[in-house]
């Protein structure tokens, strides 16, 4: 669900929060002034919430029920709440964990990057390893229309891992004639978690100008 983001401030987050009137939670933390260290347990709630007056609405407006004003009530209600909802999800999707306590997956930030740049990507999977090891960027199909050409963008910790254990990242290019590495984060696989948001651009527009090619 696209939302612009109209919360300007962390005071009308909060304030927001309360209007949602959650008890416990993430949302309950936010609406008293308590914000996290890792925003990751908050998206997920309020994505649950998003998905929870959608379907609710869904009920509320199937062709069979009944023809009221409470119904009609309802559905206006849960309307209101999903875009009241999507505004704050859309908040907190804009603001910067603390990274030593970031609980978000360490791909989310590249992935999020490489769709801004309209490069087509998915998670790789290692059957070797039995874990998730990479993103794969660019045309990666098993049988591409043009030449292959692809970025394979991996670093030491399994992929599903959180930012905190993040050692920066490595990026290969894949073409018919051969690998070659066109990124590697200073000092990876060691890389310093705090240069993890610059070192993050840096390879995306490292892996979008190189299959733009």
């Amino acid at each position: 669900m696209e939302v612009p983001l109209t919360i300007a401030s962390v005071e009308a987050a909060v304030a927001a929060a309360r209007r949602l009137d959650h008890r416990v939670g993430p949302v309950a933390e936010l609406a008293v002034g308590n914000l996290p260290d890792c925003f990751a347990r908050l998206r997920i709630q309020l994505r649950r919430l998003i998905k929870e007056a959608h379907a609710t609405y869904a009920l509320l407006d199937m062709p069979d029920g009944p023809d009221d004003a409470l119904w009609e009530l309802g559905k206006n209600e849960m309307t209101a709440l999903a875009h009241d909802v999507g505004e704050l999800f859309a908040w907190v999707c804009a603001q910067d964990c603390l990274l030593e306590r970031c609980e978000c997956r360490a791909d989310r930030l590249l992935r999020q990057l490489l769709r801004e740049a309209r490069v087509p990507e998915c998670i790789g999977h290692s059957p070797k390893l039995g874990r998730s090891n990479c993103v794969l960027a660019g045309h990666f199909e098993a049988e591409p229309a043009g030449p292959k050409r692809y970025v394979l963008v991996d670093y030491r910790n399994n992929i599903e891992h959180a930012v905190q254990f993040h050692g920066g990242w490595r990026a290969r290019l894949v073409t018919e004639t051969g690998v070659q590495t066109i990124y590697t984060a200073p000092e990876y696989p060691h890389a310093s978690l705090g240069g993890f948001h610059s070192n993050t651009r840096a390879c995306v527009a490292t892996v979008a100008a190189a299959l733009s090619q």
